[in-house]
């Protein structure tokens, strides 16, 4: 079960054993905030919780987002042109956001990276993805368009590559196996 942290940050509740992990998800530039660091290389894997600076590993155990928010509570919101420019790669391209945000798309790729740890165009790419998650019911061409896809076998594509199997089968529950965490 998840519970939000910060609005849209969240994390899973309950008490963790010793050899789980806490998966988390923040609004951009969040994670850059609790690390002290830039995020390049660190996407998708694990991170000793003893190099996550100010975070109480014993209540992250008992209490994760009381523990999240605690070590965040001191640190500095992400800069605003982030969240800007997440909200404006959801519906254009990596060119476009730039341009509407007055800068080169190097410097978009750059904060960008620097902040999620993801480029602007992989981004944007999970954004699509998320999208067809939280679609409504209909014909899979019409949430392929609504998504931002070129056409319905583009959508299946790349679903497929993020999630491991189509839309269509993910929604009546055939799913992948978990796979681990490894460090």
């Amino acid at each position: 079960m998840a519970s939000s942290l910060d609005g849209q940050n969240q994390v899973p509740t309950g008490n963790l054993g010793p050899d789980e992990s806490v998966r988390v998800r923040m609004r951009p530039g969040r994670a850059r905030a609790l690390l002290g660091r830039p995020l390049r290389g660190l996407a998708d894997r694990a991170l000793p919780l003893h190099e996550v600076p100010g975070l109480d590993v014993d209540q992250l155990a008992a209490d994760p987002i009381a523990a999240l928010e605690k070590a965040l509570a001191d640190r500095p919101e992400p800069p605003g042109r982030l969240g800007e420019a997440a909200r404006l790669l959801a519906g254009a391209g990596v060119a476009t956001t730039a341009a509407r945000l007055h800068m080169s798309e190097r410097r978009l790729h750059t904060l960008f990276t620097d902040g999620t740890g993801l480029s602007p165009k992989h981004f944007a790419r999970i954004d699509r993805v998320r999208n067809v998650l939280a679609a409504e019911a209909g014909r899979w061409s019409g949430i392929a368009a609504r998504a931002g896809y070129y056409d319905q076998s583009h959508m299946t594509a790349e679903f497929r590559h993020f999630m491991g199997v189509p839309p269509a089968a993910f929604l009546a529950g055939r799913r992948p196996a978990p796979t681990q965490c490894t460090a």
